[in-house]
């Protein structure tokens, strides 16, 4: 049955018998009796012949939207069944990866006890190659207002939202501000990151707010810690990258009156492409995770 249902796409893609008997590597006789044989197991009519060529009728349409389906289900099927002993792949940020996924990492629940995983942490822009090439069904990432043609065409599952607080060393003379404007940050060193899209996002807070500041760039959120910490300048992080120093009299986090800095990470997917059983449960339990996160 499935044969049939494939010839019958052929058919409907090139609407020539010759031309699918051609692809599909059979004769022309052999296409016309297995469209019949369809036609008489649903009882209807799939295609008419007009003017030598071929058309769909309504029920036609109707059948090459579930022959699709259907086609597609199976080779998941098929793919799934392969991939029942083998790892899960999960594709991660590195900072989801380093600073949450170590405490909702399900290596001890019910479900997915018997089931092994692949962890493969990226950068943003690797991550996004990723899924453009098809290389991954999904993705735990952050994403960007500003790189809105990548995000409308993938389906975005919000995790959570984090602000970007204002980091500096201890010593640093705004660091015994009660308040701290914008204008304050006037001839400062702000050291960004390597990703363009955070750059741009902090950017644009800034040059709403017409502060002028240098910037001072290097690759990551770990390099930028250290850098503040060393007197090098001040920053833009999250306050999950400093926790470990609050309070410890090196590192101070502070807001800005009127300027607010927010990014949201996300389970990012392809709507084209159906995810496993596996993959649905493991997103559904981390997307879980973070929702019992939030209420704590």
């Amino acid at each position: 049955m499935l044969d049939k249902m494939q010839m019958f796409i052929v058919l409907a893609e090139c609407r020539s018998f010759t031309e699918t008997a051609r692809r599909m590597f059979c004769s022309q006789p052999t296409i016309s009796h297995q469209i019949q044989q369809l036609e008489e197991k649903y009882k209807t009519i799939l295609i008419q012949r007009k003017n030598r060529q071929i058309e769909l009728t309504e029920q036609g349409e109707v059948f090459l939207q579930y022959a699709r389906k259907i086609l597609l289900l199976d080779k998941q099927m098929e793919q799934e069944l392969h991939q029942v002993n083998s790892p899960l792949s999960v594709h991660i940020s590195h900072y989801i990866a380093e600073k949450y996924f170590a405490t909702i990492l399900p290596l001890h629940i019910d479900e997915f006890e018997q089931q092994s995983f692949s962890i493969k942490s990226n950068c943003y822009e690797s991550l996004k190659e990723k899924l453009l090439l098809e290389k991954t069904s999904f993705a735990i990432m952050p994403i960007y207002e500003n790189d809105s043609e990548f995000q409308q065409a993938y389906k975005v599952d919000l995790l959570f939202e984090e602000e970007l607080f204002l980091i500096m060393h201890c010593s640093h003379p705004l660091a015994g501000r009660k308040v701290i404007y914008a204008r304050d940050l006037k001839n400062q060193t702000l050291l960004l990151p390597e990703n363009l899209y955070l750059q741009q996002l902090i950017k644009d807070k800034i040059d709403q707010k017409n502060a002028q500041v240098q910037y001072m760039q290097m690759t990551n959120f770990e390099i930028i810690k250290q850098a503040v910490l060393s007197g090098m300048g001040i920053s833009f992080l999250p306050l999950k990258i400093i926790e470990p120093l609050l309070g410890q009299n090196k590192i101070m986090a502070k807001s800005i009156h009127g300027l607010c800095i927010k990014r949201q990470n996300a389970i990012v997917s392809n709507p084209q492409k159906m995810l496993t059983q596996r993959e649905l449960n493991f997103c559904k339990y981390v997307k879980n995770q973070f929702i019992h996160m939030e209420s704590l």
